[in-house]
């Protein structure tokens, strides 16, 4: 199958709910600690984040979902539409299409048309860079003037892909020229298994700053890939199918990326779905959420932009309920953390950005 094609269907199917989990996020772990007389105002709550240079309305970026298809430009239009209207940052998808196929460039290269004043992030897998000279990547990122490329690890995905790719020797050394030699930062982005400490350690040491944890808990690419399989005819399903449950849930993987230092820039995402799931985000240790699934099932019936107003709305709310005036605050508000989430931290010695975060510790035998 091309890859024009497989990316047609990954769009197909990641529309549907029953490629969403079965992991949760373990963002239920968490409770912001209500606060009823909260000396703040509403209207003056302020949402705003800078991120790559620029001043973002509120701490989210739409993360790279699409392109490389007919139906992608249209998706990617509108996608862009919504996040220049609200000032948001706008990741793409793979642009592995568009370097086997470079007249798919436009399907990708509508973002920066339509949003000229955001930061828009290029896009591409870990498995691919062996494959690629320099100059293609760079190309991959000018093509659509980013400010930032997203290299996306997916070694469970690839796994269980009927074309995927099983090559990971040596990548961290391709990364470490590309950050030493692009014009642009790289961000370090997982598809939906999550980062653990031991690899934002490994990237934090050749100099990556930005994390996209994209944890389990929304969509489930080994449970796509497998359908895929299975459409296909492939036995490899009798492989994949325990690894539809692995990965590092979301709320983990913000706590596992934040306690190696303070000075990284996370991204939590991975079944972000409300405003509540933001400032839990932060408050555990994000700067920033990525949001994908739901805004792209938005996007097919017209509702994109009042579903971001939704989410920006829900997280002004948990701020004022918490008495946070700024994303800043929320950073350090009080929070309770309890069940698999407290016991994953404590097992991990695991240090928080929160000083505020009430840990229970008690692991039962």
């Amino acid at each position: 199958m091309s890859t024009e094609n497989r990316k047609q269907e990954h769009i197909e199917l990641a529309l549907m709910q029953q490629f969403q989990g079965p992991l949760t996020t373990l963002l239920e772990d968490v409770t912001l600690i209500h606060n009823a007389l909260p000396n703040v105002s509403y209207e003056k709550i302020d949402t705003s984040v800078t991120f790559l240079g620029f001043k973002l309305s509120a701490p989210v970026i739409i993360s790279g979902m699409t392109g490389g298809t007919g139906k992608a430009y249209e998706l990617n239009k509108r996608l862009a539409q919504v996040a220049e209207e609200f000032r948001i940052a706008l990741g793409v998808g793979s642009q592995r299409a568009m370097v086997e196929d470079p007249s798919l460039i436009n399907t990708y290269r509508v973002v920066r048309d339509v949003a000229p004043s955001i930061p828009i992030i290029s896009n591409i897998g870990f498995a691919q860079l062996k494959k690629l000279s320099l100059e293609q990547i760079e190309n991959i990122v000018t093509s659509i003037e980013a400010n930032a490329l997203a290299v996306h690890l997916n070694p469970a995905q690839e796994l269980v892909q009927p074309e995927g790719d099983k090559d990971f020797e040596d990548i961290i050394n391709i990364i470490e020229m590309l950050e030493h030699r692009l014009k642009v930062p790289i961000i370090i982005k997982e598809v939906g298994n999550g980062l653990s400490k031991e690899v934002v350690e490994a990237l934090y040491a050749i100099g990556i700053k930005i994390y996209d944890t994209a944890g389990a808990g929304g969509t489930n690419w080994v449970k796509i890939e497998l359908m895929r399989a299975v459409k296909s005819g492939k036995t490899l399903t009798l492989h994949g199918e325990p690894f539809i449950v692995w990965g590092i849930p979301t709320a983990i993987s913000i706590c596992e990326a934040r306690a190696v230092s303070n000075e990284i820039i996370v991204i939590g995402s991975g079944g972000i779905r409300t405003g509540v799931d933001i400032a839990k985000a932060i408050a555990l240790g994000a700067d920033l959420v990525g949001v994908a699934q739901p805004l792209l099932r938005s996007i097919m019936i017209d509702s994109g932009k009042e579903y971001i107003s939704l989410l920006i709305t829900q997280l002004k709310m948990a701020m004022a309920l918490t008495g946070a005036r700024s994303v800043e605050e929320l950073k350090s508000i009080p929070v309770v953390v309890l069940g698999k989430l407290a016991q994953w931290i404590c097992a991990r010695k695991l240090r928080l950005r929160n000083i505020h975060a009430y840990i229970h510790c008690c692991i039962n035998i």
